[in-house]
């Protein structure tokens, strides 16, 4: 099995909202990598060539400390995923921890974690 830390770019079987096809494309695992180790799930976002309307955060070759993309894209903060890692294929790169920390921001905006819970 292929150890998943936080912050790298890895390739998911996604089903489609049919459920019925799949595609293969790249997340980012935002999940920490303790967990990640002790987990049979992690937590991913999708990675998208087609920056979205809300909640997008544009990376690049320039964000990466290895590995590559084949487009510049976008993390799609509010398309939080848990799923098996079993359906990871491989791990494509891995984002630098200046960009992970610019993307817990938004992160914690969308989930309202600085705010007190009612």
């Amino acid at each position: 099995m292929i150890d998943l830390y936080q912050g790298a770019l890895v390739l998911v079987d996604f089903n489609y909202s049919n459920h019925v096809q799949s595609k293969l494309r790249p997340a980012l695992v935002v999940s920490n990598s303790r967990n990640n180790r002790i987990s049979r799930d992690i937590v991913v976002m999708k990675v998208t060539s087609k920056e979205p309307k809300r909640w997008g955060l544009p990376i690049s070759n320039n964000d990466l400390v290895t590995g590559s993309l084949e487009f510049d894209s976008f993390v799609q903060i509010d398309a939080l995923h848990s799923l098996e890692k079993s359906i990871t294929h491989a791990v494509i790169g891995t984002l630098s921890p200046e960009k992970m920390n610019e993307i817990k921001k938004p992160v914690s905006d969308l989930l309202s974690l600085d705010t007190p819970s009612a």
